[in-house]
C-alpha cells in the first residue's frame, strides 16, 4: 500500500503542466488563473490627485496658521474631478478642489476643507500642512512597468478591477481542465427520487461537481452507471476523453466492484490501488496515453467523506499544476481543542473548524463524527486537521498542521 506523499508524488509526475492559455472577457475572467504575468502600461494614479475635499496650497503659505491666527489665501478657482484647474497656484493663493481632482501645477499640498472656512473669495486656513499632505502622487499605486497581476494567480475582484483601472478588457489565462464525473453503483439513484429501501441519493456527483469549479476546473456530468459490464464500459470511455475522469464507487474489493478490471481494458494503466490514509484508502489512480493526450483517472471510494477528501488531497493537486497555480504549501499550524486519538499508521485527514481566538491565535475543532459516511462533517468542515502516519494522540492545546479545504 502506498504512502500519502508517494501517491501524491506519482500523480504530479503525470500531469501535463502547463494547459494552453485562451484569451477571455475581463468581465468573464474571476477566478481563472492567469498564464502570463501582466504589466502595467499606465500608471495609477495617473496625475497627482487630492485624497480629499479641500483646497490645494503652498504649504508654506500655511506654515503659522492656527484657528487664532488663521493664514488668509485668495481663491482663485477650483479644480473638480475630471476638469483640472487651468493656470497655477502662487503664494497666497488657493484652489478649491474636490476629491479624486488633480492638483493644480504650483501647489504642493492639500488642506482638508473641515480646517478652514470661506468667505467670499478668500478661505481662511485654520492649521498647516506639510509638503505632499493629502496629495495621491501619480504612480503611487501602480508603477509603469511593473507585475500586477503574477502568472500563475487566481483572478479575484479585486485583480479586476486592477485590471479595468488599466484599460486591460482581455485576460490570457489557462484553459479549465474538463473533469468528467461519473458515480457508479445499483444502488445509486439521482437526487430527485425517493429511495426505495437500500438505495441512496447520489450526493457524491453533485459534490464533486461544486468541487471541481472551485478548484478551477470544467466538470462534466456522466450520471450514474449501474454495476453493468457494458454499461460501465460505455460510460468510461465517454469520460475517458476529458483531462480527468472522476468515478465513485466500485474501486472496493466487492464482487459488483468492477473499475480496477474494466479500467485496464480501455487502456488505463493503474499506478496504485489503495493509500495509506483514512478516509479513502481504496482510492485509485491511473491514465490512459494516446499519443500527448493523457486522462489523469481517479477512481473514488463511494462513501460521501472519502470521496471528497480524496478528490481534495489528490486531485485538487493536480488540478492546480495543470492550471499552473502556485501552491499554496502545507498549510499552517493551529492549537488543537479536542483530544484526537487514533490506533493505526495511516495519514489523517480529519474535518475542522479553523477559527482565531481573541488574542488572534489560530485554533481548531474536529466537526464531531469522523465517519466516511457522514457528510455532515464536510458540510461543518473549513479545513483538515493532518495527523501523520507515526503520531497516535493529540491533546488539547497542542499545535496540529491544518490545512484550508
Amino acid at each position: 500500500m502506498i504512502s500519502y506523499s508517494e501517491a501524491l508524488q506519482t500523480i504530479l509526475d503525470e500531469v501535463i503542466t502547463p494547459l494552453p492559455s485562451e484569451r477571455v472577457p475581463l468581465v468573464l475572467s474571476l477566478g481563472r488563473t492567469v498564464a502570463e504575468g501582466i504589466v502595467a502600461t499606465e500608471q495609477i494614479p495617473a496625475y497627482n490627485n487630492s485624497a480629499m475635499d479641500g483646497y490645494a496650497v503652498l504649504s508654506e503659505d500655511t506654515r503659522a496658521a492656527s484657528q487664532k491666527s488663521p493664514a488668509r489665501l485668495r481663491v482663485i478657482g477650483e479644480a473638480p474631478a475630471g476638469a483640472p484647474f487651468q493656470g497655477s497656484v502662487e503664494p497666497g493663493t488657493a484652489v478649491r478642489i474636490m476629491t479624486g481632482g488633480i492638483v493644480p501645477d504650483g501647489a504642493n499640498a492639500v488642506v482638508e476643507v473641515e480646517s478652514t472656512e470661506e468667505k467670499e473669495d478668500t478661505v481662511h486656513v485654520l492649521r498647516s500642512v506639510s509638503v505632499g499632505s493629502s496629495i495621491r502622487l501619480a504612480g503611487e499605486d501602480i508603477k509603469i512597468g511593473e507585475e500586477i497581476i503574477p502568472v500563475g494567480k487566481r483572478l479575484q475582484p479585486g485583480d479586476i478591477g486592477v485590471l479595468a483601472s488599466l484599460g486591460i478588457t482581455n485576460v490570457p489565462v489557462r484553459i479549465k481542465p474538463k473533469v468528467g464525473i461519473l458515480a457508479t453503483g445499483n444502488e445509486v439513484i439521482e437526487p430527485h427520487r425517493k429511495p426505495e429501501p437500500g438505495q441512496l441519493r447520489n450526493s457524491n456527483g453533485p459534490a464533486l461537481y461544486a468541487a471541481c469549479v472551485r478548484a478551477g476546473a470544467e466538470p462534466i456530468d456522466l450520471g450514474i452507471a449501474e454495476d453493468d459490464r457494458n454499461e460501465l464500459l460505455d460510460s468510461l470511455e465517454t469520460g475517458l476523453q476529458y483531462d480527468l475522469l472522476l468515478t465513485t464507487g466500485g474501486v472496493s474489493a466487492g464482487d459488483y466492484d468492477l473499475l480496477q478490471t474494466l479500467l485496464p481494458e480501455l487502456g488505463v494503466k493503474v499506478r496504485f490501488h489503495k493509500a495509506n490514509i483514512k478516509p479513502g484508502k481504496p482510492v485509485l489512480f491511473g491514465l490512459r496515453q494516446e499519443g500527448e493526450r493523457k486522462t489523469l483517472v481517479f477512481g473514488l471510494p463511494g462513501n460521501p467523506v472519502s470521496s471528497l477528501v480524496t478528490f481534495q488531497v489528490f486531485a485538487v493537486p493536480a488540478i492546480t499544476s495543470m492550471l499552473g497555480e502556485k501552491t499554496e504549501g502545507d498549510g499552517m499550524t493551529a492549537l488543537l481543542e479536542d483530544e484526537i486519538t487514533k490506533k493505526d499508521n495511516k495519514r489523517h485527514f480529519m474535518r475542522g473548524v479553523l477559527q482565531f481566538s481573541e488574542d488572534g491565535n489560530p485554533t481548531v475543532s474536529i466537526t464531531g463524527t469522523q465517519s466516511s459516511g457522514a457528510m455532515s462533517s464536510m458540510s461543518k468542515a473549513n479545513c483538515f486537521i493532518l495527523i501523520d502516519e507515526e503520531t497516535q494522540h493529540v491533546g488539547p492545546g497542542e499545535p496540529v498542521r491544518v490545512k484550508l479545504i
